[in-house]
């Protein structure tokens, strides 16, 4: 009798309840936590930027209305930005150097592409449809289409087509516009990114699934790009950065190419040096060291050449005196 009764015991204790402390603390940590989007807001406040800053640095000094953009995005995927689930990364804006109308910075928000899955699904399961895939399709460079890449070549391109409900959306990724390179000073030369290096098929695919799950869920993932589809703009970007230090300091020591003239070998300063010189007026030694080098190795080069000529110059007169002195010589003896 009483074996019945521990064992009735045992699946009582298995079919407790889970205790109700438990239960609720983790809803006060989240209620609590000073990050977490609230339904009553409108916009970031000042903590969450600064945690946002963490992901992405640089985003406290984005704009406010770019961060309200970010908000809205943030809120209407349903991605977490402090999960890391979606971001937003500013890239230095090139053309504002040459149109003062151009913001300093250009901002893109980003995920990853499982994201961009859930983001698409999610938009398909409210308007009662699915999300399903076609075969991908990669080509090589004479255009022959492949079921499964096995070539260590990298693809010509992929082909990812979506299907929701009745329609049909494909998107070719090219690998001339997606693949990042940058400039290895090893090999003298621009080298595809290691990623894309080992990887090349699939991160060229996750491209055109991005561009495909964009044309199937434009309300929900227009204006937001996978990391693959930005990876050649941050690959542009660092070699942009690279060019204009190497400027910076090749200005500063005074190597730029209106230095290496004629006009400054041979001492003269240009009328665009002279002008600059006005406006300045006093300038530091430092500046005008790199001048009077140049001069020194033109004229160090100068004085290595005058040996020869030199030698040269001294057999022509001697030659000169010799034949005066025979002609001379041979009248003497005739008287």
């Amino acid at each position: 009798m009483n074996q019945p009764t521990e064992q009735q015991d045992g699946d009582t204790a298995s079919a407790a309840p889970v205790p109700t402390v438990p239960e609720k603390l983790p809803e006060r940590s989240v209620s609590q936590s000073a990050v977490v989007l609230r339904a009553d807001q409108v916009e970031f406040d000042a903590r969450q930027v600064a945690a946002l800053s963490l992901i992405s640095p640089g985003l406290a000094q984005a704009p406010r209305a770019q961060l309200a953009l970010f908000f809205h995005f943030c809120v209407r995927s349903g991605l977490d930005p402090f999960a890391r689930q979606i971001y937003m990364i500013g890239r230095t804006n090139w053309k504002a150097a040459d149109n003062p109308d151009e913001p300093e910075k250009t901002w893109t928000i980003q995920t990853g592409i499982d994201g961009f899955r859930t983001v698409a699904h999610r938009a398909a399961t409210k308007a009662g449809e699915s999300i399903s895939y076609e075969d991908t399709v990669y080509y090589d460079s004479e255009g022959n289409a492949h079921e499964v890449w096995l070539s260590k070549a990298y693809p010509a391109a992929v082909k990812v087509t979506v299907l929701r409900g009745t329609s049909r959306f494909p998107m070719i990724a090219r690998w001339d516009e997606f693949a990042p390179t940058y400039y290895d000073r090893k090999q003298g030369a621009y080298v595809v990114a290691k990623m894309w290096q080992q990887m090349p098929a699939h991160m060229l695919r996750k491209c055109a699934e991005a561009g495909a799950l964009r044309m199937a869920a434009p309300q929900d993932l227009s204006g937001v790009y996978v990391d693959e589809e930005m990876a050649r703009a941050d690959a542009e970007a660092v070699v942009r950065e690279a060019e204009e230090a190497t400027r910076r300091l090749r200005e500063a020591a005074g190597l730029e190419a209106g230095d290496d003239k004629g006009g400054n070998d041979k001492g003269g300063d240009t009328k665009e040096e002279s002008a600059e010189d006005s406006q300045a007026g006093d300038q530091d030694e430092s500046t005008d060291k790199p001048a009077p080098r140049k001069r020194a190795r033109a004229k160090k080069a100068a004085a290595e050449a005058k040996p020869d000529t030199a030698a040269e110059s001294d057999e022509a007169p001697a030659r000169a005196k010799r034949t005066p002195r025979k002609s001379t010589s041979a009248p003497r003896r005739a008287s």
